[in-house]
């Protein structure tokens, strides 16, 4: 069936995106955790396009990452959150930040930013398993765990300047932002290509 609809999506000209099964898992010689991962592939404008993510959150420890409210157990659980600068090179050696292309692609494949979400967030048919982490401030108070996900991501490898990327719960929307780079939010890696 979902050949059917690929097929029939891709002769109206619009995108498509379909989960393989979990590529894998990938263990990461920092600090010997270990990530899912789930191969996404897109059709954008014709060219088959490939991307490896990361199923659950980064839970790499480094100066600029916090675990929610200071409790390990919520790190377990959603991984960690980190500071813009620690963000942009958080992900280990072969991987990187995801980029607003990258999940442009999602929304895009997945509906648009009205109702990708929903196929994105814990359950959805992506693979992704977006989970909803809250984020952090500078002074230290946190908010939103298990109501809000707020995800890192940069314009490209290069950029400077962050973004954001937001998930709610019981919505089908995702919004995309720029914001302070004080903010502690999720990062999901991008396996590089």
């Amino acid at each position: 069936m979902k050949t059917i609809i690929t097929f029939l999506l891709s002769m109206m000209g619009l995108s498509s995106a379909f989960a393989q099964e979990l590529a894998g898992v990938f263990y990461d010689p920092r600090d010997r955790q270990e990530y899912e991962t789930v191969i996404l592939e897109f059709e954008i404008d014709g060219t088959n396009l490939v991307r490896e993510w990361f199923t659950t959150n980064l839970n790499f420890e480094k100066e600029g990452s916090f675990c929610y409210k200071n409790y390990q157990e919520y790190c377990n659980s959603y991984g960690r959150l980190y500071a813009w600068t620690a963000a942009m090179d958080a992900c280990p050696t072969g991987w990187h930040l995801s980029t607003q292309e990258e999940w442009d692609m999602l929304t895009t494949s997945y509906g648009g930013v009205q109702f990708a979400a929903a196929e994105i967030k814990e359950g959805g048919d992506s693979g992704l398993e977006i989970k909803m982490s809250g984020f952090g401030e500078q002074d230290g108070s946190y908010i939103d765990i298990g109501v809000n996900g707020y995800y890192w991501n940069t314009a490209d490898l290069n950029a400077k300047a962050p973004g954001l990327i937001t998930f709610h719960t019981g919505e089908e929307y995702l919004s995309s932002d720029q914001i302070n780079q004080t903010h502690r939010n999720s990062v999901r890696c991008v396996k590089d290509y």
